[in-house]
C-alpha cells in the first residue's frame, strides 16, 4: 500500500511538476513575446470638433496645448490652415497659416520653436519639396531655413542635442524610397551659417514611418516601402545612435504599420503610436484602431483601441488624458471629430 501510495503520489508530483513547468514556460514566453490581452477597455468622450477636418497633419505639444499644422482636408487637398487646441477649455485658436500647403511632414520642437522639413505640397498628387521651416511660437512667425539637399516627402525628422536629423522618405518620383540621412546644426544656423551634412544612411529605406527621439536615440518606427505603388507596411524599427553615427535594430512592431506620424509621441518613459495603416502578416492593408506603447528596453504592447480605426490621426497625452483628433476612416475620407480618454 505504501508503495502504491508512493507511486500514486509520485505520479501526482510528476504531473504537478509538468503543469508547473508549462506555466513557467508560458510566463517566460509571455515576457519575451507579450500578448495583446492586456489592452485596456478605454471609455472615450467626444469633444468639440476641429475647426476643419484634417488627416496627415503635423502635430506637437507645447505649454500643454496641441499644435496642428497643415495636413489634408476633404478631397485630399493640402492645407495651410493651422490651429492650437487648449484642453483647459476645449478651445481652438488659429495661428499663422503655413507658408505652403503641406502634408507628409512631422514636427520637432526646439525650445519654443517648431521645425518641419520636406513633405508633399498642393494635394495628393502634389510634388515633393525640399523646404525647411521653423515656426516661432511666441512671435507667430515662420522663418525659412537651408533647403534639404534634395526633395523628399514622408521622411522622418528628429532632434538630438542641437542637431536636426532628416532621414528616409520618397524621392522626386514620390515612389522611390531614399536612404539619405542629413543633419543640420542649429547652433551654426543661429550664428548665421549652416548647411545640411551627411550622416549614416537608413539601413532599410522607407517612407511614412513614425520618428521620435527616445532615450537619447532616434527611433524610425514601421513605415512603408513605396508610396504611389505598392505601399507595403513594415514592422521593423531602426534606432540611430548619434554618438556613434550608427544604426541598430529595435523591437519590431507586432505587424506591418505606417501612417501614424502625427499620432506617435513620447510620454512618461514610453513611445505611444495611435492608429495608422496596418498590414498584418498574410493579411491585407487596412486602417488600424490599435494604440501601441513601447517602454525603454521593452517590447511593444497593445494598451488600448480607438473608438474606430483611423489613419493618420493627431494624438497627444496632456494632464493624464489621451486626446485624438482628425484622421481618416479610409478611402481618403476625412473627419473632424475629437475624442479624449484616460491615458492608458
Amino acid at each position: 500500500m505504501k508503495l502504491n501510495t508512493a507511486s500514486k503520489c509520485g505520479g501526482l508530483w510528476q504531473r504537478g511538476f509538468t503543469v508547473a513547468m508549462a506555466v513557467a514556460m508560458v510566463v517566460t514566453l509571455g515576457s519575451i513575446f507579450p500578448t495583446r490581452a492586456a489592452a485596456q477597455d478605454l471609455e472615450w468622450e467626444t469633444l468639440p470638433d476641429m475647426p476643419q477636418g484634417k488627416w496627415e497633419a503635423g502635430t506637437i505639444v507645447l505649454d500643454d496645448k496641441i499644435y496642428f499644422l497643415g495636413g489634408y482636408t476633404q478631397g485630399v487637398k493640402s492645407s495651410k490652415i493651422s490651429n492650437v487646441f487648449d484642453p483647459k477649455d476645449n478651445s481652438w485658436t488659429p495661428i499663422q497659416d503655413l507658408p505652403s500647403a503641406i502634408t507628409h511632414m512631422n514636427l520637432v520642437l526646439d525650445g519654443r520653436t517648431i521645425w518641419f522639413a520636406g513633405g508633399f505640397k498642393d494635394g495628393y498628387k502634389g510634388h515633393c519639396i525640399a523646404e525647411v521651416w521653423s515656426y516661432n511660437v511666441d512671435e507667430n512667425r515662420y522663418t525659412a531655413a537651408p533647403l534639404l539637399p534634395q526633395t523628399r516627402g514622408g521622411g522622418g525628422l528628429a532632434l538630438v542635442g542641437r542637431k536636426l536629423h532628416y532621414m528616409g522618405g520618397v524621392m522626386e518620383d514620390r515612389d522611390t524610397d531614399s536612404s539619405s540621412h542629413w543633419v543640420l546644426d542649429l547652433d551654426e544656423w543661429a550664428m548665421g551659417s549652416a548647411q545640411w551634412t551627411n550622416a549614416a544612411p537608413m539601413p532599410f529605406p522607407r517612407n511614412q514611418f513614425s520618428c521620435v527621439t527616445f532615450d537619447g536615440k532616434i527611433y524610425a518606427i514601421g513605415g512603408q516601402y513605396h508610396h504611389d505603388s505598392g505601399q507595403l507596411d513594415q514592422p521593423r524599427v531602426d534606432i540611430y545612435n548619434a554618438d556613434t553615427d550608427s544604426w541598430s535594430s529595435g523591437p519590431p512592431l507586432p505587424k506591418g504599420h505606417s501612417h501614424a506620424e502625427g499620432g506617435t509621441f513620447v510620454h512618461g518613459g514610453r513611445i505611444y503610436m495611435v492608429g495608422g495603416h496596418t498590414t498584418p502578416a498574410g493579411g491585407t492593408k487596412s486602417v488600424d484602431p490599435d494604440i501601441l506603447a513601447l517602454p525603454v528596453g521593452g517590447h511593444w504592447e497593445l494598451v488600448g483601441k480607438l473608438p474606430m480605426p483611423l489613419s493618420s490621426p493627431s494624438a497627444a497625452i496632456i494632464g493624464g488624458k489621451l486626446y485624438v483628433a482628425g484622421g481618416s476612416r479610409g478611402k481618403a475620407s476625412v473627419q473632424a471629430e475629437m475624442y479624449v480618454t484616460n491615458a492608458p
